[in-house]
């Protein structure tokens, strides 16, 4: 009978080379099995990402106003997602042969003046229909958007909201319309009214409450929007990645209770500082214009990283590690600042984690982002909380070393976002992970130099976490890729994932190796 290992034999295999390369080695080859039979029980759908069969009339309607079926799940479209003029409707024949089997003169008269480009003639029908008909005045809109006569369509729009509870559309498209007309005062009125709120999900009021200055209910859409992404089942690859950096961290300070709890606030006031971001970014981008453009200079586009990215991210940060930081500026050491301040950056990568792994689900998009994105953004705030607390720790004195980590903090930060996107360096993204493990570097230095040695030979080595958490992490997601696309690109990701990662890997064991 197969006996459980002691916590003591724990900590001792922590810290055995030999046995964290055979395990590794297991999880792979037998998540390599698990994954291909996986494959074979639920093979992966070639049909296409849905399939069409005839549609409601609902159905209909999506059908012909974006080119998309309800299937495709895009259902909060607005009057900006109308197909453009001169774009062929690829459901052409459908929309046709079911307007034939079911006939409905007002959907029939909105279609042929959308895809024939007769508006005038298909707005003078409409119009003389009755007015109190579900669809009449939003189809007139349609229509008048398609002439580019955006204010008469903002009414059309108004009146089919103001008649019908369910034109969610209509007020979607209303909304999108004033602020497309720059008129503020309708877009705070049209906020105000709980029937419009409802109709967007709280992300998509964002850029709405921002340009209408409504700064109370942008506070309210950003927890919600924060909230809600925790809801879904991307929490689950953010948690792991961030557990396994978490327990790295602590594993650098004695076992106690407190420097649990302390590590857990920590995290915490992290998430808070990625809610506070979001709140800047809806202010910056759609109140004040700051957004990344292509088409800027080369310089202009580094500037937007290093003042509208790096600068934003890491001083709020920084603002939510300080109650840490002033709490322990006279009894704290400085490995606790040191790992405190990582945890306030650790907490704020979950947080923006959650986003990312949303946009690429079914890829190795956890496994990339714990080696950079993690480690990046800890690594970061934990330089420039480290100085921060030092300051404070001297009464002030030493402010120059702090102000010229920030400012260096700022620069790496706006630097690695810039590899990634500029495309006048879009050759040297590669290097990104080098900058990772560069900046890594000069936060583990002095972590390993400040780390608390009493009980060390009670803990779990930092290596054994890492290597044991970052083998487990790629082999679930293997078997969890294998579920939702064949396994030979499954298999293909997963080994192309590690190999872009090795040099970044042995980065962070080598800073572990030895402790």
């Amino acid at each position: 009978m197969m006996r459980c290992p002691t916590q003591q034999e724990l900590v001792r295999l922590s810290r055995d080379r030999f046995f964290l390369l055979k395990s590794s080695l297991a999880l792979a080859g037998g998540s390599t099995v698990l994954a291909f039979l996986v494959s074979l029980i639920t093979p992966a759908d070639s049909s296409g990402p849905y399939a069409i069969t005839a549609p409601g009339k609902s159905g209909l309607i999506s059908l012909i106003r974006f080119g998309l079926p309800p299937e495709a799940g895009f259902t909060r479209g607005t009057c900006a997602h109308l197909l453009v003029e001169g774009e062929k409707n690829p459901f052409s024949g459908l929309i046709e042969a079911t307007l034939a089997q079911e006939p409905d003169e007002l959907i029939e008269t909105w279609w042929k003046g959308l895809s024939h480009g007769n508006t005038a003639e298909a707005i003078a029908r409409l119009e003389s229909a009755e007015g109190t008909l579900r669809y009449r005045n939003e189809f007139i809109a349609d229509l008048k958007m398609k002439s580019a006569n955006s204010g008469a369509a903002l009414q059309s729009y108004l009146a089919e909201a103001a008649n019908f509870e369910e034109a969610d559309y209509a007020r979607r498209s209303a909304l999108f319309l004033a602020r497309f007309e720059e008129d503020r005062t309708l877009t705070r009125k049209l906020l105000a009214e709980t029937t419009f709120r409802r109709a967007f999900a709280p992300a998509e009021r964002l850029p709405y409450q921002a340009y209408a200055k409504d700064y109370a209910g942008l506070a309210v859409s950003v927890i919600l929007t924060e909230w809600g992404i925790r809801g879904t089942v991307y929490v689950v690859p953010a948690l792991f990645t961030a557990a396994i950096w978490f327990f790295v961290l602590l594993s650098f300070c004695e076992r106690s209770g407190k420097n649990l709890i302390t590590a857990l606030l920590a995290f915490v006031l992290g998430i808070v500082s990625a809610g506070l971001t979001l709140y800047a970014v809806a202010l910056q981008e759609h109140l004040a214009g700051q957004n990344f453009n292509p088409a800027d200079s080369p310089l202009a586009q580094f500037i937007y990283f290093l003042s509208g990215v790096a600068l934003r991210e890491e001083f709020l940060k920084l603002l939510c590690f300080l109650p840490l930081a002033v709490l322990i500026r006279r009894t704290g050491s400085p490995i606790r600042a040191l790992i405190l301040a990582g945890m306030v950056g650790l907490g704020f990568a979950f947080q923006e984690n959650l986003i990312y792994f949303q946009a690429s689900p079914g890829t190795f998009t956890a496994w990339l982002r714990l080696l950079t994105a993690n480690a990046l953004h800890f690594s970061l705030t934990g330089v420039a909380g480290f100085y921060l607390w030092q300051m404070l720790h001297r009464r002030f004195r030493g402010w120059e070393e702090f102000l010229f980590s920030f400012i260096a903090v700022v620069f790496a930060h706006a630097l690695y976002n810039a590899l990634l996107s500029m495309p006048a360096l879009d050759s040297y993204a590669p290097l990104s992970p080098f900058l990772v493990a560069v900046i890594a570097y000069h936060y583990f230095d002095p972590v390993r130099l400040h780390m608390e040695t009493t009980g060390l030979h009670r803990r779990v080595s930092p290596l054994g976490i890492f290597i044991f958490g970052s083998a487990l992490l790629t082999c679930t997601i293997l078997v969890s890729s294998a579920v939702v696309e064949p396994f030979r690109f499954a298999l293909g990701a997963f080994a192309s994932s590690l190999a872009a990662m090795i040099p970044l890997s042995f980065a962070f064991i080598s800073r572990f190796r030895d402790l």
